[in-house]
């Protein structure tokens, strides 16, 4: 509604909104069900849906801040060029690129995982259908599914996120050689707050999936609690910091605010 609004980085931070509430919409309804009532069970194939819409949702997260990245790098080493080459249509197909490829990742793990023989008990040692926790269930040799599930990981975690380090690390080699301190501050500004959403979804996922891949043990608890957090903080904190770090939003939201709160 606000034309201001209407540029590609806000189609974007749009897309990003739009991927955190079906993440938190797949986890959230179990675990409130799980700690209020008690309800520990979930059905064997519901299971499997909530584990695909689960990745398929941090997938098109992860693609998204790539996205978001090369918009800001296009943006900030190609100031001149940035009007012709990220306009409104250039960025939507670059967010319905992202969906696609984030809706077809998992399918394979998810695929391979819900056809492996389920002999009992079937327990997940885990809050939600993550597929290593109920893979590593199934009485059949599973080192081709962990295989395939590591692959798509660094697929779709360590590429995406070793780009984004590029294009940040040139984005700043690019903001240092900025004449003016008022130039410099406004860049460092505008990337600070893509860095701190960047940051939260990428670090403790991350670590998690890598001690996994080398075999580092984890504690259950840490891994447990570190899994909720990168699945549930990342949508909470998103639309915070895009509210109040982004002068745009910031100034709607208070004359929204201000125009419904004016008596007549």
């Amino acid at each position: 509604m606000e034309e201001k609004l209407q540029t590609p980085m806000y189609i974007i931070i749009c897309n990003l909104a739009l991927s955190d509430i079906i993440y938190s919409t797949v986890i959230s309804p179990k675990l409130i069900q799980s700690y209020l009532l008690d309800l520990n069970a979930i059905q064997f194939h519901v299971c499997f849906i909530q584990m695909y819409f689960l990745h398929f949702a941090g997938s098109v997260d992860s693609f998204m801040m790539l996205v978001m990245a090369l918009d800001r790098y296009v943006s900030i080493c190609f100031p001149l060029r940035y009007p012709a080459l990220i306009t409104n249509k250039n960025g939507q197909i670059l967010c319905i690129v992202a969906w696609m490829l984030g809706a077809i990742s998992p399918l394979p793990a998810v695929s391979f995982a819900a056809i492996l023989p389920y002999c009992g008990p079937n327990k997940v040692n885990h809050l939600y259908c993550e597929h290593r926790s109920v893979a590593r269930l199934a009485c059949t040799d599973t080192t081709f599914n962990m295989l395939l599930s590591a692959i798509i990981a660094c697929l779709v975690l360590i590429v995406p996120f070793f780009i984004i380090l590029l294009s940040y690390l040139k984005i700043i080699i690019t903001v240092l050689k900025i004449a003016t301190p008022e130039g410099r501050k406004k860049a460092f500004y505008t990337c600070s707050t893509q860095l701190i959403v960047i940051s939260i979804y990428f670090i403790p996922r991350l670590f998690v999936y890598i001690a996994a891949i080398v075999g580092v043990y984890m504690p259950d608890v840490a891994r447990v609690s570190l899994g909720v957090m990168y699945c549930l903080l990342p949508p909470l904190a998103n639309p915070v910091i895009y509210s109040f770090r982004t002068k745009e939003i910031k100034q709607f939201i208070l004359k929204s605010f201000k125009l419904k709160t004016v008596v007549p």
